[in-house]
């Protein structure tokens, strides 16, 4: 890929009662990079992940909780959660959105 990748993550973003919203919107070897949308009191449940994964809250107030380890999270944070952890999870408080990006 040689030249630069723009997206309006705003337009992007998708949110549905049933659960998480999910959109990649950006893939190559190295970089796997996807919006969330989180309603109110939704959660993505415990998993563990191949890759590291950087998340940054865009919208809302939740919690991450990774290895059980609870961290209060807001608009502009930044989480680095390993490959090495054993699970992730993620609880919205408010309604979210969460750029995710997997480092391959």
């Amino acid at each position: 890929m040689g030249s630069m990748a723009l997206h309006q993550l705003d337009r992007i973003v998708r949110f549905d009662a049933a659960g998480p919203a999910k959109s990649v919107f950006f893939e190559v070897d190295r970089l796997k990079a996807q919006v969330m949308g989180l309603e109110p009191g939704q959660r993505i449940p415990p998993c563990s992940m191949t890759y590291d994964v950087v998340f940054v809250v865009l919208e809302g107030e939740g919690e991450f909780v990774v290895d059980e380890k609870r961290e209060s999270v807001r608009p502009s944070s930044w989480v680095f959660v390993p490959k090495e952890s054993a699970t992730r999870s993620i609880e919205a408080a408010t309604k979210m959105t969460i750029l995710a990006m997997q480092l391959r």
